[in-house]
């Protein structure tokens, strides 16, 4: 009787909880969509340090974008900024706020497509500490396409998945570190879909906005310096007291020369190339891990790495936390939780009295993105709990790396 007590707890419990990670995380973006909205409709003109005036100038801006002016977005994110653009930066975040929330579901829904509900919870979960910022950035849609892409390749529809991925890469460069997934997987229509459509769209993007497009997108409209929250920026703001300065609409400090931009990401290819390399030896069906970890290495490198990226790690970090149990879920957990933190403290009354307490908390948000690529090289022998399908059963298995890797 007792052992069968305990197996219905057990049972019991693993479907409370669920349930009310559910309930909290639909009930926190409630809350927090309520309170952009009134904020952002009936409140004070928004702040120059959000995304939304810039959101607004583009759209506004005369002529034709890269060619006529600057743009530091890519041509499917400058199309969704473009859309929801209104007559003040207050409108525009209205409008933002109701695409981003479109664009959270969706990620939620194609996640319970490709992995089941187990990834589509702990998603919606672990995004809770970011609902601060995650409806009022564009960094959404490409969450929402690469997840879609993914879900759709697993589920054996290639050549929509293909697309979805080079509107990704469009929207934000980062998804183009998933991109070897496909290659791993097998999975060579998905990735002659994907080459193709992001040769066919950037040859249009240069001839529509001329070959600057590309490179205002690569170097943020030639913004110099390390911005704040970066790797290098984090640890120069810490150590050195350089002092940070707003250069097109972003925090900088210090001097980026070219060669450590290009060291960086020398760096970053080759690692993100060694994760897909080790994952391609492991022949392990996993997805989260490894696409976690390279689009992790793809942040650490590069000189600009504002909050809001945090976000490009949720899908895969769900993933992982439905491919796997121990210290990968504990990871995710900490690091959306510090992220969110990090926000929270930018807005300290005593600034000078939390100066440092923020320094350190992004020094360790940071520690911990590194921790995710450290983690995934170090280990000798996984368990990992791997869906066979949307719906079926979960099944523990042994990966047993091989010498090479």
């Amino acid at each position: 009787m007792a052992s069968t007590g305990r197996e219905g707890w057990t049972s019991a419990a693993r479907r409370l909880v669920p349930f009310a990670l559910v309930v909290l995380a639909l009930s926190a973006r409630g809350g927090e969509l309520s309170l952009v909205l009134q904020r952002l409709e009936s409140g004070p003109p928004v702040s120059r340090l959000t995304y939304l005036p810039r959101f607004t100038e583009i759209a506004d801006a005369g002529g034709r974008p890269y060619r006529d002016f600057p743009v530091e977005y890519p041509p499917v994110s400058l199309a969704a900024i473009e859309f929801v653009a209104g007559k003040d930066p207050n409108e525009t975040g209205v409008r933002l706020v109701w695409l981003m929330v479109l664009c959270d579901a969706l990620t939620a829904a194609a996640l319970a497509l490709g992995w089941g509900r187990r990834a589509s919870v702990a998603y919606l979960a672990l995004t809770v500490p970011l609902l601060g910022f995650l409806y009022t950035t564009i960094d959404l849609l490409p969450v929402a396409l690469a997840t879609a892409s993914v879900a759709l390749v697993v589920r054996g529809r290639e050549r929509a998945g293909g697309l979805a991925m080079a509107a990704a890469v469009l929207a934000k460069v980062w998804p183009i570190a998933v991109v070897p997934l496909f290659v791993v997987q097998r999975k060579a229509r998905a990735l002659g879909w994907t080459v193709g459509g992001l040769v066919v769209s950037v040859a249009w993007w240069v001839v529509w906005g001329g070959m600057s497009g590309p490179i205002q997108v690569a170097t943020q409209r030639h913004t110099p310096g390390w911005e704040y929250e970066s790797t290098v920026g984090s640890l120069l703001w810490a150590f050195t007291g350089s002092e940070i300065r707003s250069v097109n609409d972003s925090s900088r400090l210090g001097v980026a020369p070219g060669w450590a931009k290009a060291l960086l990401l020398a760096a970053a290819v080759a690692g993100i190339v060694a994760v897909w390399r080790r994952a391609a030896a492991q022949r392990s069906p996993e997805v989260g891990f490894p696409a976690l970890a390279a689009v992790s290495i793809l942040l650490l490198s590069a000189p600009l790495l504002s909050h809001p990226f945090v976000i490009w790690l949720a899908p895969w970090a769900a993933i992982a936390a439905s491919e796997r149990r121990g210290y990968v879920r504990a990871l995710a957990v900490a690091l959306m939780l510090v992220s969110g933190l990090l926000v929270v403290s930018y807005s300290s009354a005593l600034p000078e009295v939390a100066l440092w307490s923020v320094k350190l908390t992004l020094l360790l948000r940071n520690a911990l993105i590194a921790a995710i690529p450290v983690a995934y090289f170090l280990e000798r022998q996984t368990t990992s709990v791997v869906a066979v399908g949307p719906q079926r059963a979960y099944t523990r298995v042994k990966i047993r790396p091989s010498a090479s890797s």
